[in-house]
């Protein structure tokens, strides 16, 4: 349950950002038949850059954070890249 949290509390820094950035980008870019997939696409690439930007470049210490509650740097980008692809994928089923 730890770890669920963990990786919980490491991922909603990203959802937000990502999701704004995302549908910014869609609305600007798209047409509005492709609105949601655009959404998606750009949620999919965004969100491992948002990982990068925060926790590499800004806040590299909190990798100590989750490591101590036993979540490795692999595993968190994993989590990343498989969270935001099912998202990302989910909004251009809809």
């Amino acid at each position: 349950m730890r770890t669920v949290y963990g990786l919980w509390f490491f991922y909603k820094k990203l959802i937000i950002p990502s999701l704004v950035v995302s549908i910014a980008l869609s609305y600007l870019m798209t047409a509005a038949s492709n609105f949601l997939i655009g959404i998606g696409i750009s949620y999919i690439f965004l969100t491992p850059t948002f990982h990068y930007l925060t926790y590499e470049l800004k806040n590299p210490n909190e990798y100590y954070f989750y490591y101590n509650i036993g979540l490795s740097k692999f595993i968190l980008w994993t989590n990343t890249l498989v969270i935001s692809t099912m998202i990302g994928l989910l909004f251009m089923l809809i």
